[in-house]
């Protein structure tokens, strides 16, 4: 399964947005959430690479108050998905919880800590 997604958790959204605007041309979208999150567009869909988002560290607490990237992995049945985590010496750091019309999303980490995102497509999440 291949990463699809990354997610990038910062000090100061409007700098860190200004500087990989400049640096490489992403362009930001805000999100439709009750806290400050961009979408992220890296780039045209014919050049290999994937989509991104980003937000403040005072909304993400998995942060635990230091910038952080995160990558997100498909998965077509999240409920295996975790069980294979925990059962291979992984743990799972936020439970199962919708995006509302994208899918159901899980934080987990492999046993030293490293941190990732599962997420099983659902339009009718909610």
């Amino acid at each position: 399964m291949k990463p699809n997604f990354f997610d990038m958790t910062v000090v100061d959204v409007e700098k860190a947005r200004h500087f990989f605007e400049q640096v490489f041309g992403w362009h930001f979208e805000k999100s439709p959430t009750a806290y400050e999150y961009y979408k992220i567009d890296t780039g045209p869909a014919r050049e290999p690479g994937i989509e991104g988002g980003m937000g403040g560290i005072k909304h993400a607490r998995l942060a635990e108050g230091r910038p952080l990237t995160q990558i997100t992995v498909p998965v077509d049945d999240l409920e295996a998905s975790l069980a294979k985590v925990r059962d291979s010496g992984g743990y799972v750091c936020e439970e199962k919880q919708p995006i509302p019309g994208i899918g159901w999303y899980a934080v987990c980490a492999e046993p030293g800590g490293l941190k990732f995102g599962l997420l099983q497509t659902d339009p009718k999440a909610a």
